[in-house]
């Protein structure tokens, strides 16, 4: 006797319902009226399922760091880098069990939108040292029943701006962190300036001597306009091909790719198809472009033109209730709605691509083996009250269950609207 026999459901819009069979947290076979005695039964009435969500790009250390009671700005905006300030000025009162405790809690909440994997930012500088990644290191053990969990060193404060940087960020990757990270434009030094080039080397040096992948916010500003050899990602590019470093990459931001005449555009994404990069864009509008009088820009990158060419894209939460973005709930339908708005995505295949972008994209990304529906996969998915990937995004659907190796994490009922409210409506 198997598991769990999930009945009838299907993958995408137009597609004949199928079964799948789980037994120990393992796809077995999928097909149509198959024949399994289970020790439970979800009847999925033609419902859509996709592999658990993945979260390629949060800042875990500051999730929820605002108040859960009263969500938003507790102070009003100032500009990019007067963001980064503030938080640096409250993160300064963060001891070891508080960031533990807002991780697991935003952890859970993740796991509850149905997000089995996460890739994580993680504050560690010469200051804090590895407070913050002892902390994660902790949420990671107490959370792996539930959902993965990636560490990225997050250089907060800078690479080349000390000479102790390097070894400090040494000694993270033997600590506990899976991927070395990288953020060009707060690698500041004494006079403000900012040096791109040598911060992706020696992130790229840090990467490659311990054999891990790295994940670049790159190209965060918002240009008037910007050429080939200014873009971060062109760099970042020629950098993989030349050391041979290609699919160990991915490019979070990119948002001053917007900023380039399409023919440059064009050039930098041909340099990103062969770096083979992968491309984790922010659908969080609100916070580029505050300084535009006219034709405000939204800060995303050219999502359709890298879906395109072939380059792997997905799109991440990047900041849930802290500093720097106030909103967010870690769910993938309200991010991908947002997104659809933002980079003009409204066709039934393009949003299709969109859930592909939040499932399979992502997961490439954080380089899940065992993911996916088919047999042999890990048991980790979404059942949803609809049946299209359109329908789940522009109708937010409802998750019937979310499942994790086969064990059912969350069930919810669908409810028929009372006697009075039909009378009401009459």
């Amino acid at each position: 006797m198997i598991d769990l026999l999930i009945r009838d459901v299907r993958d995408r819009a137009n597609t004949s319902p199928f079964d799948i069979v789980i037994d120990d947290g393992v796809v077995i076979d999928t097909g149509e009226c198959l024949d399994y005695a289970s020790s439970r039964l979800i009847e999925g009435n033609g419902c859509l399922v996709c592999p658990a969500f993945v979260e390629s790009h949060v800042h875990l250390d500051i999730a929820l760091m605002n108040d859960p009671l009263v969500p938003g700005r507790p102070e009003p905006y100032l500009s990019h880098y007067g963001l980064n300030d503030s938080l640096e000025r409250r993160r300064q009162s963060f001891t070891p069990e508080d960031i533990l405790s807002r991780s697991v809690s935003a952890l859970k909440l993740a796991a509850r939108q149905g997000i089995n994997a996460v890739r994580a930012q993680c504050h560690i500088d010469r200051e804090i040292g590895f407070k913050h990644l002892n902390a994660l290191v902790r949420a990671r053990e107490l959370c792996s029943p539930f959902i993965s969990l990636q560490i990225v060193a997050f250089p907060q404060q800078g690479l080349t701006n000390h000479p102790d940087n390097y070894s400090l960020f040494q000694e993270a990757l033997k600590q506990g962190v899976d991927v070395m990270g990288a953020a060009p434009n707060l690698d500041r030094n004494l006079n403000g300036k900012t040096d791109y080039k040598a911060h992706i080397d020696m992130a790229l040096d840090l990467a490659m001597e311990a054999g891990v992948d790295l994940d670049v916010h790159a190209d965060l500003g918002l240009a008037s306009s910007i050429e080939l050899d200014e873009l971060e990602v062109v760099y970042l590019a020629k950098k993989i091909i030349e050391r041979g470093y290609q699919g160990r990459v991915t490019a979070g931001h990119v948002s001053t790719l917007g900023s380039a005449e399409p023919d440059v555009a064009g050039e930098a994404i041909c340099f990103i198809l062969e770096s083979g990069m992968n491309v984790v864009c922010q659908p969080d509008l609100y916070r580029l472009g505050r300084d535009d009088t006219k034709n405000v820009r939204r800060g995303l990158t050219r999502v359709k033109e890298l879906l395109k060419a072939g380059v792997n894209v997905a799109y991440a939460s990047n900041n849930v209730r802290d500093a720097l973005r106030p909103m967010g709930n870690f769910n993938f339908l309200e991010e991908g709605l947002i997104l659809a708005y933002g980079a003009h995505m409204d066709t039934v295949e393009e949003l299709e691509t969109i859930l592909k972008m939040s499932t399979y994209n992502a997961a490439r990304i954080l380089g899940l083996k065992n993911y996916g529906l088919e047999a042999g996969c890990h048991a980790d998915l979404i059942i949803f009250d609809c049946t299209s990937p359109s329908e789940a995004i522009v109708g937010q659907a409802e998750k019937l269950y979310v499942i994790r190796r086969g064990e059912i994490l969350v069930e919810n009922q669908r409810k028929e609207l009372t006697r009075s409210f039909h009378a009401c409506i009459r």
